[in-house]
């Protein structure tokens, strides 16, 4: 059994004696990987993407537009065509899927652009026009895309699950070869179901299979496996690269039906890749790097005035305080504070959970802890790549260890790097407040992340400095 010097009752951390249960250990993060070069639907959307920009060339050249204008025209409409979602990869290609989609993408930029020098969008009685060559187009670009697949192979796809629903799934994906996945096998336990693709791993050797017969695709067909486990699986699997789709529990009441794709009448819904596989998870670094080194500028006031405070109270001791903690991947790296307390050992800065009713503590050091003050040196830890502004709080390596024993998914918070604040820490879990209500938290903001979610939690972070109550 392991325990906590400082002390947590499971799911809170608390400073009592308490046990933790014993598991063992679960397995470190699987190190991030780029996504693969011939991912899912990637050819098949710059296909689709030169359709669309030589349908809104053509139209703007044949009404007469200068050459530098149809170049912008051309240039620019494919933007808000992708924010609408027309460059997805898809298992089907429908075109009267894609109209409402044309015409609101079509009319906001219009309605968005009305104010610029020159016309982004044709003239209105033009712009019908142009609606129509991106449907022809995309008319074309579909039978093309549908030609190839049934040409092709397909795409190999492995099937969680070996039940009666598993192997429709299965069987409707090989007869029609347009959805461009080709199955290759079950991972689950052999059940009545008589399968007419082998069974190539148990239920539990899911991320071995995966390994072994390197799928683009797994589809998850309600497989005979706990949640919790299942989940931690596939977000392992997600990290090689691996494209997911799950069928929506009770989805014969149309429960989580919307936007998926649909086999055969079986809607499939396609998880989103792990955050730091995306392409734009560029821009959060550059997000990090602007906001840091921004902040050190504006703030450097306030960290003269820390520093002073600090060296006056703890007299002899240094201003900051370093200690070793866990960030992405399980990597440990050293964080930097303003110090609060100076601790009588190296051990008890380890092991002690809360200081905050310390009697040590003084009120230079209580009021940099209160109002998060003494977190600030942490930007310099962002400008050197082992932090971000926003991720999940980083912990010590011997809380770590006992956590990751005891919270079911407290290890995938390590899948993206630590932060100075965090969607747990604005839903107030700070401090003395439950780990595994934590944990969930943090994994929330990890498998919801995009940059609008940043700066949301950047921006109610400072107004809870600030003391603003939240909107």
């Amino acid at each position: 059994m392991f325990q906590l010097a400082t002390a947590i009752r499971p799911g809170r951390a608390t400073g009592r004696p308490a046990d933790l249960l014993a598991r063992p250990a679960p397995r470190r993060p699987v190190p991030a990987r780029p996504m693969r070069a011939t991912r899912a639907g990637f050819g098949e959307a710059v296909v689709l993407l030169v359709l669309d920009v030589t349908a809104v060339a053509t139209v703007s050249a044949a009404a007469g537009s200068w050459w530098a204008l149809t170049l912008i025209r051309a240039a620019a409409v494919p933007l808000p065509l992708a924010a609408a979602g027309l460059y997805r990869a898809r298992l089907q290609f429908a075109v009267l899927d894609d109209l409402p989609r044309l015409v609101i993408a079509l009319a906001v930029t219009a309605a968005g652009t009305v104010w610029l020098p020159w016309p982004v969008l044709p003239p209105p009685d033009v712009l019908g026009v142009v609606l129509a060559a991106l449907l022809a187009g995309r008319v074309a670009g579909y039978r093309l895309l549908r030609r190839h697949r049934r040409r092709s192979p397909g795409r190999a796809a492995i099937v969680v699950g070996s039940g009666d629903l598993a192997v429709q799934l299965a069987e409707a994906l090989r007869a029609d070869r347009s959805y461009g996945i080709a199955p290759v096998g079950f991972v689950g336990p052999r059940t009545l179901t008589q399968p007419t693709l082998p069974i190539l791993a148990g239920a539990d050797d899911l991320e071995k299979a995966v390994l072994r017969y390197k799928p683009l695709h797994l589809i998850v067909a309600f497989p005979a496996t706990p949640d919790a486990d299942l989940v931690a699986a596939l977000r392992r699997c997600r990290r090689h690269g691996v494209t997911v789709h799950v069928v929506p529990r009770l989805f014969e009441l149309a429960v989580g039906c919307g936007g998926t794709d649909s086999v055969r009448g079986i809607p499939l819904a396609r998880l989103r890749p792990e955050p730091v596989q995306m392409r734009r998870w560029a821009l959060k670094r550059l997000l990090d790097i602007c906001g840091a080194a921004v902040a050190l500028v504006l703030l450097a006031p306030v960290f003269l005035l820390c520093a002073l405070a600090v060296k006056i109270e703890s007299g002899r001791h240094g201003v900051l305080f370093r200690q070793e903690r866990i960030g992405r991947d399980g990597e440990p790296f050293t964080i930097v504070k303003f110090r609060s307390l100076t601790p009588s050992t190296d051990l008890e800065s380890q092991v002690t959970w809360n200081i905050n009713t310390d009697a040590r503590l003084g009120p230079v050091g209580r009021l940099l802890r209160f109002s998060s003050l003494d977190e600030l040196p942490q930007l310099v830890n962002v400008l050197r790549g082992t932090m971000s502004l926003v991720g999940p709080r980083p912990e010590r390596p011997y809380f770590v260890e006992q956590f990751q024993r005891t919270y079911a998914g407290y290890l995938d918070r390590h899948r993206v790097p630590a932060g100075i604040t965090g969607w747990a820490q604005i839903n107030g879990l700070r401090g003395d407040t439950s780990i595994e209500e934590r944990t969930r938290f943090d994994n929330h903001y990890i498998e919801h992340w995009s940059l609008g979610l940043d700066l949301k939690i950047i921006l109610r972070t400072v107004g809870a400095m600030l003391s603003i109550h939240r909107v």
